[in-house]
């Protein structure tokens, strides 16, 4: 880092505390950080009145030791919000504390109460979680230049307070990165998921693109065949129709062999459609699971694409309804209209113990939203009355 960013740092840590910048936290670090705000901003008044006395002038009456119970806990509640601000405020106790209470480093070494040291320690650990290091470091200096205050003559307790303070940020600052590391790892599955998924969409696909692709080149080859007396110049237009659907077929079989299966092999099992959701739905009345289907409208004049992607998203919202929601009753309802192709699959509340978890990541409703992506239409998955509803609408021009 340039000594003038460094610099620019520390004057934002000292003055400008909105232009640090913040590490978000994430939802586990927030309800922990929230509980133990909390915890300590009960402890500290709790241990300034019940400190032992030994001749100190520490009694919850005296006004000092007022302002410093309500500064340090005042301090520990604004960390939710604003750790920089929470840490000057602990640095003025720190620094202006022991002129105010003395006498306790004949007690415990340390010119301040335990509350204090407790709040110190809270602030600092909080601030580790929010910030980078490099504002880390003016903390660290800032702070051992407040605590050398009361310290001036006590050079041994002063390395223990930077050891102190040193392991409260490194101990703060190993977990910021984790939990970093922990949210780029959970990015980095989502986007593998992500990646497979749409290699298994367009494996899928391949079939309908290279039926359609074949059937145009037998046509196109045929044509000389089926129809008399065509002109030369359209032979000609024919022939090279057919040439271009061949090497497009070639191209296909190449790309085929790209999105083939981790195991190298290739899908070549016919794929499903719309109508053989009935299948599938008496499948899992045989199994015991309570499913009700609706179809209406004309699903069998449905291009491959759509009908297949329809036949997906329901399969795996069926299975998905069935794993999370054991014993529930499960409607499906596909509706195919002018433009668009509708599909619902609700299920209601759990009436049976869900199985227990396995170690395979789950990725059903990513893999219906892309898929629902590449046909440009609209997916809904969300909590309904009672239960759980997965909403598509596929258009059927193309979007």
């Amino acid at each position: 880092m340039r000594p003038r960013e460094f610099f620019s740092t520390g004057a934002s840590v000292l003055v400008r505390a909105s232009r640090v910048e913040r590490t978000p936290p994430g939802p586990r670090w927030r309800r922990v950080r929230l509980g133990l705000t909390f915890v300590v901003a009960a402890l500290v008044p709790l241990l300034n009145a019940t400190y032992p006395r030994r001749g100190l002038d520490l009694t919850p009456a005296s006004v000092p030791v007022w302002v410093i119970t309500v500064l340090t806990t005042t301090a520990v509640v604004l960390t939710l919000r604003h750790p920089l601000w929470s840490w000057r405020i602990m640095v003025l106790l720190l620094a202006l504390a022991p002129t105010y209470v003395t006498g306790l480093t004949t007690v415990w070494s340390l010119p301040w109460t335990p509350a204090t040291v407790l709040g110190a320690g809270t602030v600092l650990f909080v601030a580790a979680q929010s910030y980078r290091r490099t504002v880390l470091v003016w903390l660290f200096l800032v702070t051992m230049v407040a605590a050398w205050l009361p310290h001036v003559l006590h050079a041994q307790d002063l390395v223990v307070t930077a050891v102190l303070v040193a392991g409260v940020l490194a101990l703060g600052d190993a977990m910021r990165l984790r939990r970093l590391a922990e949210a780029e790892s959970a990015v980095q599955q989502t986007r593998a998921a992500t990646l497979v998924e749409r290699a298994v969409i367009a494996r899928e696909l391949h079939d309908v693109v290279a039926h359609h692709m074949s059937v145009l080149a037998l046509r196109a080859g045929s044509a000389r065949y089926r129809f008399a007396d065509l002109p030369p110049e359209l032979l000609t237009e024919f022939d090279e129709m057919q040439a271009t659907a061949r090497e497009g077929l070639t191209e296909m079989r190449r790309l085929l062999g790209v999105l083939r299966a981790e195991d190298g092999r290739v899908e070549t099992a016919p794929q499903p459609r719309v109508e053989e959701i009935t299948e599938l739905t008496e499948r899992l009345r045989d199994a015991g699971v309570a499913v009700s289907l609706e179809i209406s409208g004309d699903v069998e004049s449905l291009s491959d694409g759509v009908a297949l992607s329809a036949y997906r998203i329901v399969q795996e919202a069926l299975s998905n309804a069935v794993r999370h929601a054991p014993g529930s009753t499960v409607d499906v309802r596909i509706a195919a209209r002018p433009a668009v192709l509708e599909l619902a699959v609700t299920n209601g509340a759990a009436t049976e113990p869900a199985p227990p978890a396995d170690d395979r990541p789950k990725h059903g409703l990513l893999g219906m939203r892309e898929r629902v992506a590449a046909l440009h239409g609209t997916f809904r998955a969300e909590p309904a009355r009672d239960g759980f509803v997965v909403a598509v609408t596929l258009p059927l021009n193309g979007g």
